[in-house]
């Protein structure tokens, strides 16, 4: 049986697709109403072993790793009581990222998410409420595999 789909569905399904794959966060920006901005947070040390992985199927993990008392880098406890994720194309860009922990609670993210290239993603989140001054922030991503 021989299928075919129009050039605009093999361009949805390629470009749902690329978020496919292993991430590695990078750096976490908040960028100011000013127009300038400032690196939040660095993924160093432990958080070099942080992965997010997005499924083919629509399913979500990540490991997430801090420093304890000791020194030894172990699962971040948020990260390890994940029982599953899913994540959804909305539409261009946009994204939903469905965590659910152990505890039956869960976290519904609804970040823009593009990719500057293949292998570069960025999820960005409006400022909010909390921090009026920050006109948006947003998580960078570099592919793993």
């Amino acid at each position: 049986m021989v299928s075919s789909c129009s050039s605009e569905e093999h361009k949805n399904n390629a470009s749902t697709k690329i978020i496919v794959g292993v991430w590695r966060p990078i750096k976490v920006v908040e960028v100011y109403l000013d127009g300038s901005s400032h690196t939040v947070e660095t993924y160093e040390g432990c958080g070099i072993n942080n992965r997010w992985f997005f499924y083919d199927d629509g399913g979500y993990d990540k490991e997430e790793f801090l420093k304890d008392y000791e020194g030894n880098c172990n699962q971040d406890s948020e990260s390890f009581n994940m029982v599953k994720g899913s994540w959804k194309k909305l539409e261009e860009n946009n994204y939903t990222i469905i965590i659910t922990y152990q505890d039956g609670g869960t976290d519904t993210e609804r970040p823009e998410i593009t990719f500057p290239n293949k292998n570069t993603m960025l999820l960005t989140y409006d400022g909010g409420e909390e921090t009026p001054e920050v006109d948006y922030s947003y998580h960078e991503f570099s592919r793993v595999e």
